[in-house]
C-alpha cells in the first residue's frame, strides 16, 4: 500500500469531475490489501464508498457545480436483459470502481457519468453519505425477506457483526423483525449489535453456537438467517441454525469455495439466496433512509483519517484484533 501522486483526471465530454470528500474503507478493500481475494490488482487505486462535491460540469449536464453527491460505483448499461429486470448489479457492462484493475475513489478527484451521481442535502455529513454504499448492500439482502416472512418469523439470525451485518440488524429492526440473534467472534461488535437492535448475541469462541441457538429459540431454531462473513464455518452455521423450510441469504464473499451439508439442504427443504451488492433503486432508498435519520449509523463510524494518512489507516486495521475499528473513513 502506498500514497502516490497521480495526474488529475482530464475533463471528459460526458463526465463530471467530482472532488471526493469521503471514502469508507470496505472490508473487501482491506482483504485486497492483505492479498487474500485476488480482486484488487496493483497498482490500481481502491475505493468505492464515496461522497463528494461536483467540481466541474460537462456540456448539457443537469447537475450543478458545488452540488453534494454520492457515487453509485457499479457501471451498468441500462439495456441488457439484467438491467431491464432491475438487476443492474449483475450487468456485464463494467467492473465496480476500485475493484480488479479499475481505479476507484481513494483520490482527490474522479470523473463520473451523471447517471451514477445522486445528490444529497446538508442534513448529512460527507462521511454519513459515504455510508450509502454499505447500507445499500444490507438493504438488498433484507429486501429478499418478505414483509409476510418477517411478520411470521419468531427468531432470525445475523452472522457477522461487521459494518454490513450491523446495518442488516438495524434494517431488520426497522422492519419489525422479532428476536434478532447476532453471532460474531468479537465481544465489542456484539455490544454494538445490541445498540443497533439485536435481542440476543452469541460469541462462538466462548459457547457452542448450535446449542446456544437451541436454547435461545427453545428448540424452534431460526426462520431465516443472513450471513455476512463468507467463510466455510459461518456458512455452515447459517444453515445449521435454520428450522425446517428456513431461508438463508448469503452476503459474505471472503472464501471462494465452501463445503455445505447438501443432505440437510435437501431433506429439510432449505432455501439459499445469494446477495451481490445492490440495485440502483435500493441505493437511492438507502440514501433516503440516511437523510431521514431512520437508521442510526453513529455506533459504526469509529475511525477517521485524512486521505494522506490512508496507508496508516490500513496498517492500523491489521492491528484491529478486538474488532473495535468498524467503519473507517478517509477524508479529503
Amino acid at each position: 500500500m502506498e500514497l502516490r501522486d497521480v495526474p488529475e483526471p482530464p475533463a471528459q465530454a460526458n463526465k463530471y469531475r467530482v472532488k471526493v470528500r469521503s471514502n469508507g474503507i470496505c472490508g473487501s478493500d482491506f482483504e485486497g490489501y492483505l492479498g487474500k481475494t485476488g480482486r484488487r490488482l496493483p497498482p490500481m487505486i481502491m475505493g468505492h464508498e464515496a461522497s463528494g462535491v461536483i467540481d466541474s460540469v460537462p456540456g448539457g449536464g443537469k447537475l450543478r457545480r458545488g452540488e453534494r453527491v454520492v457515487i453509485f460505483p457499479k457501471p451498468f448499461c441500462g439495456e441488457c436483459f439484467f438491467c431491464k429486470k432491475g438487476m443492474v448489479n449483475v450487468c456485464p457492462a463494467g467492473v465496480c470502481m476500485g475493484v480488479m484493475d479499475q481505479d476507484g475513489s481513494m483520490a482527490e478527484f474522479v470523473n463520473v457519468e451523471e447517471k451514477y451521481l445522486i445528490p444529497f442535502g446538508p442534513t448529512l455529513s460527507f462521511n454519513e453519505a459515504a455510508m450509502t454504499e454499505p447500507l445499500a448492500v444490507a438493504y438488498r439482502s433484507v429486501q429478499k425477506v418478505s414483509d409476510n416472512e418477517i411478520a411470521e418469523s419468531s427468531f432470525c439470525m445475523v452472522i457477522g457483526a461487521g459494518t454490513i451485518g450491523l446495518l442488516v440488524v438495524a434494517l431488520l429492526k426497522l422492519r419489525g423483525a422479532k428476536n434478532i440473534i447476532v453471532s460474531d467472534a468479537a465481544d465489542f461488535r456484539l455490544g454494538v449489535a445490541r445498540k443497533m437492535g439485536a435481542d440476543h448475541t452469541i460469541n462462538p469462541r466462548n459457547v457452542d453456537f448450535l446449542d446456544t441457538v437451541k436454547t435461545i429459540t427453545h428448540g424452534a431454531m431460526c426462520d431465516f438467517a443472513i450471513e455476512a462473513v463468507g467463510i466455510a464455518q459461518t456458512a455452515s452455521n447459517s444453515l445449521d441454525c435454520l428450522r425446517i423450510g428456513g431461508t438463508v441469504i448469503w452476503i459474505g464473499n471472503a472464501q471462494k469455495m465452501v463445503e455445505v451439508n447438501m443432505q440437510k439442504i435437501v431433506t429439510t427443504e432449505l432455501t439459499i439466496k445469494g446477495n451481490y451488492v445492490y440495485d440502483f433503486q435500493g441505493f437511492v432508498e438507502s440514501l433516503k433512509l440516511l437523510e431521514a435519520k431512520k437508521i442510526d449509523i453513529a455506533p459504526l463510524m469509529t475511525n477517521v483519517y485524512p486521505l494522506s494518512e490512508g496507508v496508516r489507516a490500513f496498517k492500523d486495521q491489521e492491528e484491529n484484533k478486538e474488532g473495535k475499528m468498524l467503519k473507517v473513513f478517509l477524508e479529503n
